[in-house]
Order: C-alpha cells, then structure tokens, then sequence
C-alpha cells in the first residue's frame, strides 16, 4: 500500500459507521497463494472492519498483474483527498519508474498539470527530516519546493541550523519561500 499513515481517529470513525451499515464499497484483492488474498485497494476499510470486528466483508476478486495491482492501489490511494505532498510525490516516482508513466500521462492521468506533477516529483529528493515536516505541516509546500533545490548536505545544514524542533533563535518555521530562498542564498 502507497499509504503509510493511518489516522486513527478516522479510522475510528470508519469502524463505527461500518458497524452501523456494514462495508458499502467492496474492497479489491488478488489470489496470491491458496486460500490467501492480497488487498489491491480498500486497505483502510479493512483495517477498519477489523476494528469493528466483523468476520466477512465484500471483496472483489481480481486476476491481474503484479504491476497493475500496483498502478490500481498507487491510483487508488492518489484519489483520495488526505493524500500527504510526501505519499503523493512517492507514488508519481513509483509509477515513473514502472517504466510505464511519464510526466505528461500522470499528468493526463489524474487531472493534474505537469508543474503540479514535476514540482511533487521534487519532494523525492527531500531528506528524511524536512519531508517529515512537510508531511506535518509545519513546513508549506512552497518552501519544500524552495528547499528541494539543493543537495543533500545543504539540507541537512538547513535543518540543523534553522528548521530543527526546538531552536530558540534563527528558526526559519513560519517563514515564507522567497524569505528562506534569500536566507539560503546568504
């Protein structure tokens, strides 16, 4: 599954309405071995029929491909509207590298222009600390993009000196793209 975080209080949520009305989507697997399925899609209402103790949900069975398993659940999951910039630029890379998708057909694909495709592209090459922060939120997508320009020593350069959690002078949180290009050009 593309989707690495899970937030639990939705989740929650999800198993309530599911013990109130049941699975009302099926859920998408594939035989992988006899008697065992793996999910394509619907990972989240399975976790969550889980919580609510069910012994059966609806699933639809489905031959196909390793690869097109992959596209479906990567294409399923970048549907979503709580998609993280993070989860999102790592299923684009994931696609790409398939071999099969470019810029233009993610593009085409999922409604996006190809600045928006390119630009969470970019955030592939974050270090593991600022993306964490953009994945919370305490960083915007514009100083991401801003801080995605340089190498790997320069980030971690910025994050120590600037963007690290509890520095009581010269923190950059908060600041616009154009005032940490200028700080980092400095």
């Amino acid at each position: 599954n593309p989707r690495k975080n899970f937030d639990e209080t939705s989740l929650a949520e999800l198993a309530e309405s599911i013990r109130q009305q049941g699975v009302l989507q099926p859920i998408g697997v594939r035989p992988i071995a006899d008697n065992r399925f793996e999910i394509v899609f619907g990972e989240r209402r399975y976790r969550a029929s889980l919580m609510a103790e069910l012994a059966e949900i609806p699933a639809t069975v489905m031959e196909i491909s390793d690869e097109t398993a992959e596209e479906m659940a990567v294409t399923e999951n970048l549907q979503r509207k709580d998609v993280t910039p993070i989860e999102e630029a790592n299923a684009y890379q994931k696609l790409i590298e398939s071999g099969r998708h470019d810029v233009q057909s993610l593009a085409v694909q999922f409604g996006k222009n190809e600045s928006y495709i390119r630009t969470r592209l970019k955030f592939v090459s974050l270090i593991a600390e600022i993306a964490r922060l953009l994945e919370q939120d305490e960083l915007t997508i514009s100083v991401a993009t801003e801080i995605c320009r340089y190498g790997e020593d320069i980030q971690h350069d910025i994050y120590e000196k600037h963007l690290k959690e509890g520095l009581l002078y010269n923190s950059w949180r908060g600041m616009k793209a154009s005032e940490v290009a200028k700080n980092i050009e400095r």
